[in-house]
């Protein structure tokens, strides 16, 4: 999603785990009901969007070149006006954790889960998993990778294929 058509922009500079700058964007747009969350951390850069129209949400991992989609929990995601709320106000930032398991089942049309996604996720080997409740206990030969967006901390765990 281009910025330019955003709703509302939200920037953030901080440091990362290594010490390094962690640059970090929030673009919510109310008329097309999407929400997109941009790390640039150099080459552990990711990206989120969160498509409430369709009830999609994508996470782009470049820097492992995939991408890996969930059916939004619409009963323990925050909507988009209350998570807009916790960005602009700085509120809760750390509260919202998300686990997810990823599938080795491959999104066989991408184009189907809406433009949005499909725009973030062509070209790129794009998994389903499916999100869970904190903690879950990791079985072995699985591997969890985190991406801390502003205010999400996602966990991604597949097998050891995966990562």
């Amino acid at each position: 999603m281009n910025p330019a058509f955003a709703n509302n922009v939200v920037q953030l500079i901080n440091k990362g785990n290594d010490g390094g700058t962690v640059y970090q964007t929030v673009n919510i747009n109310h008329d097309v009901n999407i929400v997109t969350f941009n790390v640039y951390s150099g080459a552990h850069s990711s990206n989120a969007i969160f498509d409430y129209d369709h009830g999609i949400v994508a996470y782009h991992v470049p820097y492992k070149k995939m991408c890996v989609v969930s059916k939004m929990n619409r009963v323990t995601f925050p909507t988009l006006n209350q998570l807009e709320d916790m960005v602009n106000n700085q509120r809760g930032l750390n509260s919202l954790h998300r686990s997810y398991g990823i599938s080795l089942n491959y999104v066989r049309n991408v184009a189907g889960l809406g433009a949005p996604i499909w725009a973030t996720c062509k070209g790129l080997s794009t998994f389903w998993a499916t999100e869970y409740d904190r903690p879950q206990r990791v079985l072995s030969g699985t591997v969890c990778m985190g991406v801390k967006l502003l205010t999400l901390d996602v966990n991604l765990c597949g097998g050891v294929m995966l990562f």
